[in-house]
């Protein structure tokens, strides 16, 4: 008797489970029907708590219960703007007892915020995500981006780009007759970062300056190396945007691809000239491209440099500037001489600063190389010991890094993309502060040239 009631018990725990999957798998078809990319499985999304533009604050738990789309927006983002009135009539037009539209601001300015909501005359809930923190765990440094989660709080599909959601009526229709076994039970999980899949990862970018030295009306160049996991297919780049200051123009703007395995770059070179002396900052680039599932623009900032640019020829030479310039000269000669005579003996220590900067620099592409490899945890570790190199005698960042040292090398974690470009970038910035004069070694060997002549 008691067997037949554990076969029985067993039997029906088997049937809910093929229920769910079942019904799951049905949810996955009807959004790659609809150019969201299904999550699968789902997982549960990260409850958090923000204030709200209409007042007080809320928690996206609230919502349990109820199918919620959760957008996340910033009234800088065109797209955005464009998108915002399709979600508004999708909330007038469906029951909110059953489905809930929830934005998501990272507006750094409440103004901005509000401004923004109450031009488009927003009526559904809109969260303020002043320090970005959220939208930094749910991966939305590329918006517009929509996350389709169940009533029970798992995130089920992903969508970036702007689109028109009213015209998805048919697509939630069906959605609100999936409520299962699945779907009723508690999906939301602890506050924190989401470990979505890797194929959701948005593009990003470096953004660095190829000349050391600016001129006024003189080109300058800027390079932006945009790259994302996937395939080459996967999205069809947009020249950048760089926001420029007074006194600064773009000339020209030359793309260039390169495809290997596992990642995909695309680099822009954008040509710029300044009319005048002064420290201009290029930030931040706005990055823009389309996703082939959609066929809708996304567009995310990455920080620029800060250029400065001084006067071009004779006009930069003062009289005290030249008789300074002639007395270093002078001791930039003996210097060089005396630095030659010791390499002539001993040859280049690799401490000294050339050698220190490419040894540095090689440890920089490698990172890069991991990074292409899809290698994050071991890029993560070199970009650690970097940190750690370049820390000097700061006592209290050496402890703070070798612990972190210990925590990649051990812990397994693997740290998100965005804090992984934040570092390659930080770490990079400091080592071309050691980049050595270009022309130091050419004038020290026609010296040498001229004594042993």
């Amino acid at each position: 008797m008691r067997a037949r009631v554990r076969r029985k018990t067993l039997l029906m725990a088997l049937a809910v489970e093929l229920a769910a999957a079942m019904s799951m798998a049905d949810v996955g078809d009807l959004l790659r029907q609809n150019s969201i990319v299904p999550v699968e499985p789902p997982f549960g999304a990260a409850d958090f708590t923000l204030p709200l533009l209409a007042g007080g604050s809320g928690s996206l738990s609230d919502f349990q219960g109820k199918w919620v789309l959760l957008t996340f927006w910033a009234s800088w983002c065109g797209p955005c703007r464009a998108e915002m009135p399709t979600l508004e009539r999708l909330h007038q037009q469906r029951d909110e007892a059953r489905i809930a539209v929830v934005g998501v601001s990272l507006d750094s300015s409440r103004d901005l915020a509000d401004s923004f909501a109450r031009e488009l005359n927003l009526s559904f809930p809109q969260f303020w995500d002043e320090k970005g923190s959220v939208g930094g765990d749910y991966r939305a440094s590329a918006i517009p981006v929509t996350y389709v989660i169940d009533p029970g709080g798992r995130i089920v599909g992903t969508s970036r780009g702007a689109r028109d959601w009213s015209a998805l009526e048919p697509m939630l229709e069906s959605l609100l007759g999936e409520v299962t076994a699945d779907t009723a039970s508690a999906g939301y999980s602890q506050p924190g970062p989401l470990e979505l899949p890797e194929i959701l990862d948005p593009p990003t970018a470096e953004v660095v300056l190829v000349e050391d030295s600016h001129r006024v009306e003189r080109d300058f160049h800027l390079d932006i190396r945009m790259h994302w996991v996937g395939t080459l297919e996967e999205y069809l780049p947009q020249p950048p945007k760089v926001r420029l200051p007074d006194g600064v123009s773009i000339e020209n703007i030359v793309a260039s691809t390169d495809s290997r395995e596992g990642s995909n770059v695309v680099s822009y070179r954008v040509t710029l000239r300044a009319n005048r002396v002064g420290s201009f900052a290029l930030d931040p680039v706005e990055l823009r491209y389309i996703p082939r599932s959609t066929g809708s623009p996304v567009v995310s900032l990455v920080d620029g440099p800060t250029v400065e640019v001084r006067e071009s020829g004779l006009k930069a030479v003062t009289p005290g500037g030249a008789a300074l310039a002639g007395g270093a000269l002078i001791l930039l000669g003996a210097a060089a001489l005396l630095y030659w005579r010791r390499r002539s003996t001993a040859g280049d220590s690799p401490d000294s600063g050339p050698e220190r900067y490419r040894a540095l620099r090689a440890r920089v592409d490698e990172c890069r190389a991991l990074r292409l490899e899809g290698r994050g945890g071991e890029q993560a570790l070199r970009l650690a010991e970097l940190e750690l190199d370049l820390a000097g005698d700061d006592e209290n960042e050496r402890l703070r890094l070798e612990g972190l040292i210990e925590s990649l090398r051990f812990g397994g974690r693997v740290p998100p993309s965005s804090e992984l470009d934040r570092t390659q970038r930080s770490v990079e910035r400091q080592i071309e502060v050691l980049r050595p004069d270009p022309d130091l070694e050419v004038r020290s060997r026609l010296r040498m040239r001229k004594e042993t002549g």
